[in-house]
């Protein structure tokens, strides 16, 4: 696809779709600015090259206790472009006033319309072709030159701001949209071997088709686990990890993988590694082995000797992908297995990649250095599974379109 390498953006408006969803705090009041950062690095970009960047981003849905005016945002974006910019708020998503201000716009003017979820059709999944009829699309097209999509967090999804303008103007990849892609790309295609890939959290589904997926197509030659995805291969083995742990598993919905677990497992057994001793809350933290099963305290990390053997199954790797905590690395004693795997990630001569928001802010807060860092969580799962996304899509067609650059 093409990039904002390839186009004149001199005095262009650039409609540029980013993610910046940010945490909230039940007053609203954004806790972390890590996506911010990410884009302003595409929006700077486009000013510095003399064009006129419209942001147009989210925050929540409508409904969520995390849905917010974008307002915000800009004061964050302002701070972090510094004073060399001018960031400006536009109250409006699209209409007579947001194409207004967008065509009083000069060169390296920064806007940023209001959140785009207060538009009603937003949410909904359909094709470029039948969103670019939206009232949305066809007010800002008709101010708008180029399409920039920066938002791979995003492009799982096939909304109206993600894949409506792709079919009426020319439409390139943002700095970190290229970046996520040409990344993720160096992991499945054509990964540097030995690969090892880490997997752990709350989503065992997610995890058992990427299993599948790297195993099959010769990816991945390892696989290690954590959180529940190795608890659920565990109970496909026959374990029995011990009421509390069962009794969570079975609240989270998650027994229901169990046959999956199974038939991955029997597939290929050899590849997988699921932890060989368990750290539980008993007047603080301490392990078990595989032997003391079943436990009568709830599971919440991996255990000592299982990070130590993961540590040496990294060092020797040539390229390592992680996705998913090995713990409950939130309370206390019990983010060691998750800090230890990322400690020997950061060790690593080879390329180390980790995505997902926990990722992302155990790395910063713990000044962990790795090859990649993700801001994905869903996009980047699908991605590893081989899945298409939507509004990547629909950037490689818009290049067969040939509109003029």
């Amino acid at each position: 696809m093409r990039t904002l390498s390839d186009i004149d953006l001199e005095n262009k408006v650039c409609l540029t779709r980013v993610d910046m969803n940010c945490p909230l705090d039940n007053n609203k009041k954004i806790l972390d600015v890590t996506r911010i950062k990410a884009h302003s690095k595409t929006i700077r970009f486009i000013a510095d090259h003399n064009g006129k960047c419209v942001v147009i981003a989210h925050q929540g849905r409508p409904g969520s206790s995390d849905f917010s005016s974008l307002e915000s945002h800009v004061k964050f974006l302002q701070e972090i472009l510094g004073s060399s910019y001018k960031v400006d708020f536009c109250p409006y998503t699209y209409g007579p006033e947001a194409e207004t201000h967008i065509e009083s716009m000069k060169p390296r003017d920064i806007l940023v319309l209001e959140n785009v979820r207060m538009v009603e059709e937003e949410t909904t999944n359909k094709s470029p072709q039948e969103h670019s009829k939206k009232l949305f699309v066809i007010s800002l097209a008709k101010v708008g030159q180029i399409f920039v999509n920066d938002a791979f967090s995003a492009a799982h999804r096939s909304h109206v701001s993600l894949v409506g303008f792709t079919t009426l103007m020319p439409s390139v990849a943002g700095l970190i949209m290229e970046q996520e892609i040409n990344n993720l790309q160096k992991v499945v295609d054509n990964p540097v071997k030995p690969c090892v890939f880490i997997l752990g959290g709350l989503k065992p589904d997610d995890s058992l088709r990427i299993i599948d997926h790297v195993l099959s197509n010769d990816i991945a030659d390892t696989i290690l686990t954590g959180g529940t995805v190795s608890q659920i291969l565990l109970i496909a083995k026959g374990k029995s990890l011990g009421k509390h742990t069962m009794n969570f598993l079975e609240k989270k919905n998650i027994l229901q993988f169990v046959d999956k677990a199974r038939l991955v497992n029997d597939k290929f057994n050899t590849l997988i590694r699921t932890q060989i001793d368990f750290a539980v809350d008993d007047r603080g933290r301490k392990s078990y082995l595989l032997e003391d099963l079943p436990l009568d305290k709830p599971i919440l990390d991996i255990g000592n000797k299982t990070i130590d053997e993961y540590t040496e199954v990294i060092t020797k790797a040539s390229t390592v992908v992680l996705n998913g905590p090995m713990g409950k690395f939130e309370d206390r004693g019990f983010d060691k297995g998750t800090l230890g795997i990322f400690e020997a990630m950061g060790q690593s001569n080879g390329f180390t990649l980790a995505g997902g928001g926990h990722s992302v802010s155990i790395i910063e807060k713990n000044k962990i250095k790795l090859s990649y860092v993700s801001t994905a969580g869903k996009a980047l799962l699908l991605f590893l599974m081989g899945s298409s996304l939507p509004a990547i899509d629909a950037l490689n067609e818009n290049e067969k379109l040939n509109f003029v650059l």
